[in-house]
């Protein structure tokens, strides 16, 4: 279990009602679909759960967690109001960016004789604060998809499909100890790289075409994120020229980083060299992300990005150029930011590949 001393500090509230199955992941664990987490001060928590998860469960309970067995096909609110009633609480956090509407409803309904608190950017906060062994887990996913990008290079050439690509990198990853996807693996070529998030499809791989591929590996519940843009064969003039200015943009926003800057400082590093070489309006995103659980977390580096960049946090930092009827280029970094300094954890070429 991890220490929630930072999250009550935060949240002013007696307990933590977690029911989302990532959330229960990051502060257990332990991996379910089904279960009910109650987080009380003191690290005295409880996890309610059925007979699926009854037995698995014990290993919470070596930990100090009271676990809890409802009968199947029951419902967990009487449950919940025992824990409440047994230790006095009063005001319940809730994951208001993971509940939908009708779950919040059922709870405020049923959960009678406590006050139910918004904690959802609590629990975010707490989480873009990674702990040793979380930070170890996301540089083996990174090392993971570097060793896949490597190895697709040795096959990619004229002929093959967007799909091909995409099955080759995913086969790699999993070869190499990922447990699963971090995200949707983006494939672009040609015109396609035009487009940021493009879906993998069956167009062939010409000539000349840029191929851009944005995927991350899940190893031990966390992700990574890279992105790399090729050439299959010379690009033309002005391919060749963007790529130039996103791997400059990028080579600005990363060596301009530091510990306690501004999300949309990094942003405005990139942001400023794409548009002193004229291509202002073709950079379409953000320039950065956290990630950990989730492939998207805070802090961000968007324009108006207020978050603080701090010690133990990530950030990605992917500026692209993407000019329809033409083609794009995005290059992604992972980093970790530390007190003296930034570790750039993508350790894969750069300097513009064609193959």
């Amino acid at each position: 279990m991890k220490n929630t001393d930072k999250l009550f500090e935060l949240s002013k509230v007696d307990a933590v009602l977690v029911v989302s199955e990532k959330n229960r992941m990051y502060f257990t664990g332990f991996a379910s679909t089904f279960g009910f987490l109650v987080l009380l001060k003191g690290n005295r928590n409880v996890f309610i759960t059925d007979p699926r998860y009854f037995e698995m469960a014990q290993v919470l309970a070596k930990e100090g967690v009271d676990v809890v067995q409802i009968d199947n096909g029951t419902s967990a609110t009487d449950a919940l109001i025992e824990v409440f009633q047994k230790h006095d609480v009063k005001t319940v956090g809730y994951e208001d960016n993971e509940l939908t509407v009708q779950e919040f409803g059922d709870f405020k309904r049923k959960l009678t004789g406590v006050k139910l608190v918004p904690v959802g950017d609590d629990i975010c906060r707490v989480r873009s604060f990674k702990t040793e062994t979380e930070i170890a887990y996301i540089k083996k996913a990174q090392s993971i998809t570097d060793i896949a990008f490597s190895e697709i290079l040795k096959v990619l050439k004229p002929g093959m499909s967007e799909r091909d690509v995409q099955v080759e990198l995913e086969y790699q990853m999993a070869k190499n100890g990922a447990e699963g996807l971090a995200f949707d693996t983006i494939i672009a070529s040609g015109v396609n790289s035009s487009k940021p998030h493009a879906h993998p499809t069956d167009k062939i791989i010409e000539l000349g075409d840029p191929v851009t591929m944005d995927f991350g590996a899940r190893y031990h519940g966390y992700c990574s994120d890279m992105t790399r843009t090729v050439f299959v064969g010379q690009p033309s003039e002005e391919l060749h020229k963007i790529y130039n200015v996103v791997l400059l943009a990028q080579t600005m926003g990363i060596n301009n980083a530091y510990c306690g800057m501004a999300g949309r400082e990094l942003d405005s590093f990139c942001r400023e060299v794409i548009k002193s070489n004229g291509y202002e309006k073709f950079f379409v995103h953000s320039t950065g992300h956290s990630l950990g659980i989730d492939i998207h977390e805070t802090p961000s580096a968007s324009a108006r990005s207020t978050d603080e960049l701090q010690a133990k946090q990530f950030i990605t930092c992917e500026p692209g150029i993407y000019v329809p009827g033409v083609g794009g280029v995005r290059i992604e970094d992972l980093l970790l930011i530390e007190e003296d300094g930034i570790t750039d954890l993508t350790t894969s070429e750069k300097t513009i590949i064609i193959i």
